[in-house]
């Protein structure tokens, strides 16, 4: 068994760094990657398993959907015009 599958210790799916746990996590917990900073999630407690977490997911997003928004809506006015 490798280190990674230890108990209360993930692998960061973004840069590879092992991520420990004080306690057991819990599915759904969030903590950030010491190395690249990236939000993860706990999908699995035994072996724990991490992804990016939704929230960070969802902002970039927002943010898409907040920058093409504004475009459409002032070339439909232009072209009524």
């Amino acid at each position: 068994m490798n280190m990674a599958q230890s108990k209360n210790i993930g692998l960061c799916p973004d840069c590879g760094e092992e991520v420990r746990f004080k306690k057991v996590p819990f599915v759904g917990q969030t903590i950030v990657c010491r190395r690249c900073s990236a939000q993860l999630e706990v999908v699995r407690k035994t072996p724990v398993v991490l992804r990016l977490a939704a929230d960070a997911w969802e902002e970039e997003i927002d943010f898409e959907e907040l920058d093409e928004a504004p475009r459409s809506s002032s070339r439909n006015k232009k072209d009524r015009w």
